[in-house]
């Protein structure tokens, strides 16, 4: 293989793998959005049902969520740390709104 046809390949071996990453990034950030926006709606809800659904929702928003930051790190699209973080932001909110909802579903059952 010439330098030529070396160089062409090198080129379109990094469109590709950045189109991959581009991809997983994307996602990434969507799906970050969306809880974010969810959490937001639970705080804001006072219908309990409303409230039970969109956190049933949220809880399978983050773990696709946190799945799509494993395989990146796995994939080395991104860094252990930076998903670390990212992870411990998006539990530190939801956490405490997932305790109050489950106490108000508790209590209002009896």
């Amino acid at each position: 293989m010439n330098k030529k046809q070396k160089n062409r390949k090198i080129v379109t071996q990094n469109n590709r793998n950045r189109m991959i990453n581009r991809r997983y990034i994307s996602t990434i950030k969507t799906l970050a959005k969306l809880l974010i926006k969810n959490m937001k709606e639970i705080k804001l809800e006072e219908n309990i049902e409303k409230k039970k659904d969109t956190l049933i929702l949220t809880s399978k928003i983050l773990n696709t969520f946190f799945s799509f930051l494993d395989k990146a790190v796995k994939k080395g699209i991104l860094h252990k740390n930076t998903v670390a973080r990212k992870k411990s932001k998006i539990r530190k909110n939801f956490d405490p709104l997932k305790k109050q909802t489950k106490f108000i579903i508790n209590s209002s059952d009896f």
